[in-house]
C-alpha cells in the first residue's frame, strides 16, 4: 500500500517542488479570481500605473465649461435658471465650437422662472387672475431651447426607464448585439420634451462604479434590447466629426466616419487620466464665460462639454484621482481619448499570458531560493516581480494594452517564500525562539540582525546609556465617554497600531502599551551610535502622524486630543527579565523617569514634545528651550527643550 503521508512530506522536503506546487494553486486561483478579488487589486494597480504615467495630450479639442461653485453663487444657487443656460449656451455657440454636449440633465421645467411661480398657484380664482400675465410672462425654457436649436448641441439623457426616446441617434451593428459590445439597459430617460426636440442629438451620461464605486470606464455604448444608443462623450465626438451614423463593423470595431475604435467589454472605454495641468488647461468657469471674460474664438472647432463641480449639482463620483472628481471631467477625458484614437484594452490573451509568465518566472524563483541563501532569494524575487511590473506599464503607457501588474508577481511572491521556507524550514526552527521574542517589540532589520548575530544581544543585564521616549493624549478620558466601545477599541487599535510603526521604523524598541500610552527604548537591544537623534526624530514623526490621525473622521468626531511626548537619554539597566517564558526586555534608571515626566511636563509649556537635558546634550538636532521646571521625584529644575520652530 503506499503511503501518501510519506511521499506528500517527501514532497514538501523538495523546495523547488513546494514552490511549484505553490505557483500552480495561485495561477489557479488567479484565473478563477473567486470572489474578483484578483480583478479588483490588478486595478487598482493599473491606477497607480496611470498615476505614475498619465495620459500624454497636447492641444486638447475638448474643453469642459465648469459651473463651479462661483458660478453657482453667481447664479444664486443650484440648478441654474434656464435663462443664464441660454446666455451661457449662446457665448460658447457664438464660438462656433464642433459640438455642445451637457453633462446636465434637464428633467423639467425651470423651476426658477416667473411662469413656473405664477403656474405653481394653488387657488383656482388666483390662477384665473393670473392667467394674463402668465401668458405674457417669459418662458427661459423656450429661449434655451432656441439657443439649443442654433446649434450642433447635444444633451444628456439617463440609463433607466423602459424604452430609449426617439430622439437617440441609434447605432448600426453588423451581426448580434451583445452584452460584451454594449452595456445593456432597461431603457433610457430623456430630458424636458420641448429641451430634447430642439437638440441636435442625445448621450446617454450614466456612468457606472467598480469596486467602491470607482468610475474606470465611460460607457460608449449601451443597448435597450436589440437597440444600440451612444454614451455621451461618444455622441459629442460623432456630432463634432459630422458623422451622420455610427456602426460597428463585422470585426466588432466602433466605427465612426474614416476612423474606427476597439471596443472594450461591455462596449465601454477604460480611462486614461491626463495630468492635473492639462485637465486645468482645459476647463473654463462659467461664471467667467457669463462675465464676459472669455472670448468666443477660445471654443472654435472644439467639443465643449458642459458639466457641474459644485457640489451642490452632485456630480461628482470617485475616480483613481479622488473620491470627488466631476463627471464632466470624466466624460472629457473620454472625449479625448476618442478623438485621439486611445482605447487601452485588455485583450483575450491576457490571462494565459499572466499565467504563463507567472509559472515561469515563479518555477525560476522557486529553483534558485533552494540554493541560495534567504536575502538572495527575495533579491530574486523582487527583481523577477519588478521586470513584469515594468513590463506591463509599458504595454499600458505604450501600447494601450492592460496587463496584470500585480497578480504574477504576488504568485513570484508567494511561491519563492514557500520555496525558501521549505529550503530553511530547519534554520528557522532553530532561531525562531530569538525571532517569536522579538518581532512584536522591534523593526524587521534588527530581528534579523539578532538572528544573524545572536551573540550581539545581552539578555542577563548590563548598564548602557539609552534613551526613553513616552507619549500619551491629551483629555483622553473625557474622549472613552464621547465613544461607543467598539469605536473606541478601533480608534486606539489604529492609533498605537502607527505609533508602533513609527518607533520601529526608527529603530526603536516598543517597552509596552498602557492605555492610551506607548513606552519605547532606543540603543537596546543592539546598540547604535545616533539613538538620541533617532528617538527625537520619532517623537517628530510621532506628532506628524498623530495630527494627521486626528482629522480622520471618528477621531475628529470624538474630539481626539493631541499626542504629547517626553524624551530623556541617560544611563540605564537594561536586560530581560520574565523568565523563560516571558520577554521583558526592558531598561531601569533615571533617564526613564524623567522621560515619563517630561512627557507630562508638556501641560505646563503647552507643547507637544519636551527633550531632557540627557538628551538635549547627545543630539545633533537643533533644540530651542522651554524653560526650567522642578519634575516630580527631582530635587532641582531641570532644563527643558523641545524641537526648534515647534
Amino acid at each position: 500500500m503506499i503511503d501518501l503521508r510519506r511521499h506528500f512530506k517527501r514532497l514538501l522536503a523538495a523546495p523547488t517542488a513546494v514552490g511549484g506546487l505553490g505557483a500552480l494553486i495561485l495561477a489557479g486561483l488567479l484565473a478563477a479570481d473567486p470572489g474578483g478579488g484578483a480583478s479588483a487589486l490588478r486595478e487598482r494597480a493599473i491606477d497607480s500605473i496611470q498615476a505614475v504615467g498619465p495620459r500624454a495630450a497636447g492641444r486638447s479639442g475638448v474643453l469642459v465649461v465648469d459651473i463651479d461653485s462661483a458660478s453657482v453663487t453667481r447664479a444664486g444657487g443650484w440648478p441654474l435658471p434656464r435663462d443664464d443656460m441660454a446666455q451661457l449656451a449662446a457665448r460658447i455657440l457664438e464660438g462656433r465650437p464642433a459640438s455642445l454636449a451637457f453633462d446636465i440633465f434637464f428633467d423639467g421645467p425651470d423651476r426658477h422662472s416667473l411662469r413656473a411661480h405664477l403656474e405653481r398657484a394653488s387657488d383656482p380664482r388666483l390662477r384665473a387672475a393670473l392667467a394674463p400675465f402668465l401668458a405674457e410672462a417669459p418662458d427661459p425654457d423656450h429661449a434655451f431651447g432656441e439657443t439649443l436649436e442654433r446649434g450642433q448641441t447635444i444633451l444628456a439623457a439617463l440609463a433607466g426607464g423602459k424604452a430609449p426616446p426617439a430622439a437617440f441617434n441609434f447605432v448600426r451593428a453588423e451581426g448580434q448585439t451583445g452584452p460584451d459590445m454594449a452595456r445593456p439597459i432597461s431603457g433610457a430617460l430623456a430630458p424636458y420634451e420641448p429641451l430634447a426636440t430642439e437638440a441636435l442629438a442625445l448621450g446617454v451620461s450614466s456612468l457606472f462604479g467598480e469596486d467602491g464605486g470607482v468610475v474606470r470606464k465611460t460607457p460608449l455604448l449601451l443597448s435597450v434590447g436589440a437597440q444600440l444608443v451612444p454614451g455621451l462623450a461618444l455622441e459629442a465626438t460623432r456630432v463634432a466629426e459630422g458623422v451622420a451614423m455610427l456602426s460597428i463593423d463585422a470585426s466588432g470595431r466602433l466605427v465612426t466616419g474614416t476612423r474606427s475604435l476597439p471596443l472594450g467589454e461591455g462596449g465601454a472605454l477604460r480611462l486614461r487620466w491626463s495630468d492635473s495641468a492639462h485637465r486645468a488647461q482645459r476647463t473654463l468657469s462659467a461664471a467667467d464665460i457669463l462675465g464676459g471674460r472669455v472670448a468666443p474664438d477660445r471654443f472654435a472647432g472644439r467639443v465643449v462639454i458642459v458639466g457641474a463641480s459644485a457640489p451642490q449639482a452632485g456630480a461628482l463620483r470617485p475616480t483613481s484621482l479622488g473620491p470627488l472628481t466631476p463627471t464632466v471631467q470624466i466624460h472629457a477625458e473620454a472625449a479625448e481619448q476618442i478623438l485621439a484614437g486611445t482605447a487601452p484594452l485588455r485583450p483575450r490573451y491576457a490571462l494565459p499570458v499572466e499565467v504563463g509568465a507567472a509559472l515561469v518566472l515563479a518555477g525560476c524563483a522557486a529553483a534558485v531560493a533552494a540554493r541560495v541563501g534567504p536575502a538572495a532569494a527575495f533579491a530574486l524575487q523582487l527583481a523577477l516581480s519588478g521586470l513584469w511590473m515594468a513590463l506591463a506599464a509599458a504595454a499600458l503607457i505604450s501600447c494601450d494594452l492592460v496587463l496584470d501588474p500585480v497578480g504574477p508577481p504576488l504568485i513570484v511572491l508567494l511561491s519563492g517564500n514557500m520555496a525558501a521556507a521549505a529550503a530553511f524550514a530547519r534554520t528557522r526552527r532553530m532561531k525562531a525562539f530569538i525571532s517569536r521574542k522579538f518581532e512584536q517589540y522591534l523593526s524587521v532589520d534588527v530581528v534579523r540582525e539578532i538572528i544573524a548575530h545572536p551573540e550581539r544581544l545581552r539578555r542577563q543585564g548590563e548598564m548602557r546609556v539609552v534613551t526613553a521616549l513616552f507619549t500619551d493624549i491629551e483629555n483622553f478620558t473625557p474622549m472613552t465617554r464621547r465613544l461607543a466601545p467598539h469605536d473606541l477599541i478601533a480608534l486606539l487599535d489604529n492609533y498605537l497600531g502607527g505609533l508602533e510603526r513609527i518607533v520601529t521604523d526608527h529603530g526603536g524598541m516598543v517597552d509596552g502599551v498602557t492605555g492610551d500610552a506607548i513606552h519605547a527604548f532606543f540603543n537596546v537591544p543592539l546598540e547604535r551610535v545616533d539613538h538620541a537623534d533617532a528617538a527625537i526624530a520619532c517623537a517628530a514623526a510621532i506628532v506628524e502622524f498623530s495630527e494627521s490621525f486626528r482629522k480622520e473622521p471618528l477621531a475628529a468626531e470624538a474630539g481626539f486630543g493631541r499626542t504629547r511626548v517626553g524624551v530623556e537619554t541617560g544611563p540605564a539597566i537594561v536586560g530581560d527579565v520574565g523568565g523563560a517564558r516571558r520577554l521583558n526586555y526592558t531598561a531601569y534608571g533615571d533617564a526613564v523617569i524623567v522621560a515619563a515626566r517630561l512627557e507630562q511636563a508638556n501641560k505646563q509649556f503647552d507643547s507637544q514634545i519636551c527633550i531632557g537635558p540627557g538628551a538635549a546634550a547627545a543630539t545633533r538636532r537643533k533644540l530651542a528651550p522651554l524653560g526650567a521646571l522642578r519634575l516630580k521625584g527631582l530635587s532641582e529644575d531641570t532644563m527643558i527643550f523641545t524641537l526648534a520652530g515647534d
